[in-house]
């Protein structure tokens, strides 16, 4: 769980409170997981000064809170306060959000050259180049698009579904079909009217139009991209 760290909050800047809770447990709740209060918090508790332990008195907890339950304090705490961070964990927190955001871009986006990602170690070095920072207070899905306007001026990005109309033999297309359903949105289907080809429309992510281009280049078909 690691070592428990403080959560403060400051009412209406006169009344200051303060609770000790487990980091872990502290972020993972505020990061939207059902943890339970009772998991986060650490010593039941609530202090002035959580350092030169000097505790709340019931008396203003009650008249701020309503309450002298130190779990629902703490809640409210965590929901309306800030958790402090030591450095170390500050740190791992961000790199776990910096490696969040290098595997979203790897599997959402494609270089356009080449319709295919763009390899983790390459989107990593364009991070350090164009001095992308991660603030590890923030989720990382709140700064994912900051991120990517940042690369998008080193490196080439094309996100986004594309539509795609594939022609496969009469054979393969109970093969062909299973793969595109399970990469995309199958959109429409017929028969050629020689009735040796099967004409599949799907709708599929920009990152997948290398494998479907592999899929369908195996069985002899044709891939075209459609409006």
């Amino acid at each position: 769980m690691g070592e428990p760290v403080i959560a403060r909050i400051d009412i209406k800047g006169k009344h200051h409170f303060e609770v000790y809770v487990y980091p872990e447990k502290a972020y993972a709740y505020l990061e939207g997981n059902k943890i339970n209060i009772e998991d986060i918090l650490a010593i039941e508790k609530v202090f002035r000064d959580a350092r030169k332990g000097i505790e709340a008195s019931s008396k203003d907890l009650i008249q701020i809170f309503g309450t002298e339950d130190p779990y629902q304090i703490c809640k409210r705490i965590l929901d309306e306060g800030k958790v402090q961070l030591t450095t170390e964990y500050l740190k791992k927190l961000q790199e776990r959000k910096r490696r969040w955001i290098i595997n979203f871009i790897h599997q959402n986006f494609v270089d356009p050259k080449t319709n295919l990602p763009h390899p983790t170690s390459r989107i990593e070095r364009a991070m350090k180049e164009a001095k992308v920072r991660v603030d590890p207070y923030k989720k990382a899905e709140e700064q994912v698009n900051q991120v990517i306007e940042a690369l998008r001026k080193i490196l080439p990005l094309k996100g986004g579904s594309s539509r795609i109309r594939v022609k496969v033999p009469i054979e393969m297309w109970g093969k062909v079909r299973a793969g595109l359903s399970g990469i995309g949105k199958i959109l429409r289907e017929e028969m050629s009217k020689d009735g040796q080809r099967v004409v599949i429309d799907v709708e599929i992510p920009i990152r997948a139009q290398g494998s479907i281009y592999e899929l369908v280049g195996k069985v002899g078909g044709s891939v075209e991209e459609v409006s």
